[in-house]
């Protein structure tokens, strides 16, 4: 009798302990959750913003080649179905870019956000370059004009230089 009386106490003791460790370690548990909940929004907004910066270069540079291509006459200016095709999915990656800067600047930090704009910037600059030439009016597929492969390597650099800031924050 005195056996199973003093398993019962020690029982209700370790179950006593286990629920008082268990309200304790409640508030850090969640705080945790939450905290991971916030990077892992974080992330999916970052990679959103990044997916959405390399659709918009590459809309811009194949709204370059058909504009050079169309310069030098080897394409009907009736193909503007494609040209419409491009500048559409461009404004389209170029407005998912904005949503993602919007919920960045909602949840921060300031470093991600100041990054994300200049990539918004480089962006801006590139689709102001798109419609340049080659030098001397040839066209070379191979070869972007220099200020437009340049425009592009500034999106390039600026969408790498983002995603290390990215990552410093969502890791």
């Amino acid at each position: 009798m005195l056996t199973a009386v003093g398993a019962a106490v020690i029982a209700a003791v370790a179950s006593l302990v286990g629920v008082t460790l268990g309200a304790l370690l409640e508030p850090w548990k969640l705080n945790a959750a939450r905290r991971a909940k916030l990077r892992q929004d974080r992330a999916d907004r970052c990679a959103g913003f990044i997916e959405a910066a390399v659709r918009a270069r590459q809309h811009n540079i194949d709204l370059n080649v058909i504009h050079r291509r169309r310069e030098i006459g080897e394409l009907p200016e009736e193909d503007d179905e494609r040209t419409a095709g491009y500048e559409d999915s461009y404004y389209v990656a170029r407005a998912q870019m904005r949503s993602f800067f919007g919920l960045l600047v909602m949840s921060g930090p300031d470093e991600l956000v100041e990054q994300a704009r200049v990539v918004r910037q480089r962006d801006f600059e590139l689709h102001v370059v798109r419609l340049e030439v080659d030098d001397g009016g040839g066209f070379d597929r191979m070869n972007l004009p220099p200020v437009v492969r340049k425009a592009a390597g500034a999106v390039d650099r600026a969408i790498e230089e983002f995603a290390l800031v990215a990552r410093k924050h969502t890791a």
